[in-house]
């Protein structure tokens, strides 16, 4: 729930007596997929996200953890970049 309260901007309730116009998030679009044998709720289109979600799906588990370490490296060079405010490149 706290992953869904960041993609869409809303805040955490109680009770569906708190629900207000302004505790809302927006999401354009809401959807049930089945991948597999697996049901994944799918939330497109929110205004200013601040979490998402990536999905990977391989042959093996292998190729999975090979996927999985190639978007960490990738996502840990993008936050250097904004923390260091630097980018270096090859000569």
């Amino acid at each position: 729930m706290e992953r869904l309260q960041l993609a869409v901007g809303g805040e955490a309730v109680n009770s569906v007596d708190d629900l207000t116009p302004d505790v809302l998030g927006y999401a354009g679009s809401v959807y049930e997929h089945v991948l597999g044998e697996d049901k994944y709720t799918f939330v497109e289109e929110c205004k200013d996200p601040k979490s998402v979600t990536i999905l990977l799906k391989g042959s093996s588990k292998y190729a999975i953890k090979q996927m999985k370490d190639a978007i960490h490296d990738g996502l840990r060079a993008v936050f250097n970049t904004f923390s260091d405010r630097m980018l270096f490149g090859d000569s």
